[in-house]
């Protein structure tokens, strides 16, 4: 939720602008909750208002007009000798800066605007605040089966950050390294006994799973959800994992088809069995299974499903390369 000014503070505020851009020409950037509001409640009428912009807009070239302005689009802003662009948003920060690197010449302003300061303040108020609240949910499960709510462990900071999350971990374990959970609302991470990590990091979004089956080692796997909804990561029994390991069930940011705006890489679930080795600098991303008892080669770009046991899987990106094998922690000159 975003810093708003009160009607008192918007009504003196709006004034002020009404003398400041007299006869500027002055484009309205966001037409969300917080201009409607604004809109509604305000006269804006002696604003000399050309036109009003919005990513919404330029998703839907339909759009010729709203809120009875036309509808400029962001690439023909600087075809329309702006003055001004007045930003109305309840979050106008990101959008302040990305706005002032883009257009050189335009002068920004936002109408929602308060310090800096008051923002980041804001901002760790609130992570202290959730940070408590949620704190609960974060549980060490003991051998006897005794559960410890916020357990304190050494090498281990966790964040979760929205309801009906929860964090288990079973006893017993082992953390040398630096390693860091955290997650938003509807998640759930499990880390099953006998485990053994060094530099795990675990960024569950909304709705996510990260399952890690017992007596698993892990050296340094970065764990990435944060962008992908209802997602699953499955990781499971007596794996081990070298360093610089990627597991991502998504591509963070959208590809689309052009007509029909048909979203072509949806986030999908990773399932990997029990008894894996993957190497170092391994990429898994969304969609990869793989089967139990495999072996990934350094390297390796994991994004698609394998269903083939007792196999070395290896290449970017990954095929199988040998049949008929399996693995062991024993050094070879200690094999029998």
């Amino acid at each position: 939720m975003g810093f708003l000014v009160s009607d008192k503070i918007l009504t003196k505020r709006i004034d002020t602008l009404k003398e400041k851009l007299k006869d500027k020409r002055v484009l309205i950037y966001g037409t969300g909750k917080f201009f409607t509001e604004t809109y509604n409640k305000h006269n804006l009428s002696d604003l000399n208002i050309i036109g009003v912009a919005d990513k919404k807009y330029e998703l839907n070239n339909s759009i010729k007009e709203d809120f009875g302005y036309k509808v400029i689009r962001i690439s023909e802003i600087r075809k329309q000798n702006t003055d001004y662009i007045l930003i109305c948003l309840e979050k106008p920060h990101v959008v302040e800066a990305n706005l002032r690197n883009y257009f050189k010449k335009i002068k920004i302003i936002s109408l929602n605007k308060c310090s800096p300061c008051w923002q980041i303040l804001r901002k760790k108020i609130k992570q202290l605040f959730l940070q408590k609240k949620y704190r609960k949910n974060f549980v060490l499960i003991k051998q006897d089966g005794t559960i410890i709510k916020n357990p304190k462990i050494k090498n281990l900071t966790v964040d979760i950050w929205g309801e009906n999350s929860k964090i288990e971990i079973y006893e017993p374990f082992t953390i040398t390294g630096k390693c860091h959970i955290s997650c938003k609302e509807n998640s759930l991470v499990k880390i099953h006994p006998f485990n053994k990590h060094i530099n795990t990091t675990i960024t569950a979004g909304r709705n996510n799973i990260v399952e890690i089956g017992e007596y698993t080692t892990i050296k340094d796997a970065n764990f990435f959800l944060v962008a992908s909804e209802n997602t699953k990561v499955i990781l499971g029994k007596d794996c081990m994992l070298s360093y610089d390991i990627t597991i991502r069930p998504n591509d963070g940011h959208t590809i689309y088809d052009k007509n029909t705006r048909q979203v072509k890489n949806t986030p999908q679930d990773i399932i990997i069995g029990d008894h894996v080795w993957i190497g170092a600098k391994v990429v898994i991303l969304k969609g990869a299974k793989i089967p139990s008892n495999s072996i990934i080669g350094t390297y390796s770009l994991i994004n698609r499903a394998f269903l083939e046991e007792n196999t070395i899987i290896a290449g970017i990106p990954a095929r199988i390369i040998k049949k008929e094998v399996n693995w062991d922690r024993c050094l070879t000159h200690n094999f029998i």
